[in-house]
């Protein structure tokens, strides 16, 4: 998406950063994995959300809700869990990746802007 450019590499950055620490820790019993979020409900978002008239919060929850093909926006329970799992022995053997915890939105590649 045009005007990304600092968010893109940042990410990419982010991405590289996890494998990198995965590769060299690994060996000591150290596992570098890293979460993607979508929109997530926060206190910011609903703050956001509650300064607006009620017709534009609604647009912004519908657009919201239309990136993810969950049909929402995240909450914080999703995102806990999903960090709960990575930091438990069942998942000893995860290591180097970054996990999208974003209810489908990158599969998906959805241009927030566009409509």
């Amino acid at each position: 998406m045009p005007g990304c450019l600092p968010y893109a590499t940042a990410k990419a950055a982010i991405e590289g950063l996890t494998r990198a620490l995965a590769v060299e820790y690994g060996q000591h019993g150290i596992r570098a994995n890293a979460v993607a979020l979508g929109s997530v409900a926060t206190e910011r978002h609903e703050a956001f959300l509650a300064a607006q008239e009620s017709a534009h919060a609604r647009q912004v929850e519908a657009d919201l809700a239309r990136l993810h093909p969950v049909g929402r926006i995240g909450q914080p329970q999703d995102i806990a869990e999903a960090v709960a799992y990575l930091l438990s022995p069942a998942a000893s053997f995860v290591n180097g990746v970054t996990l999208p915890v974003d209810g489908g939105r990158a599969a998906l590649g959805l241009d927030p802007e566009a409509r």
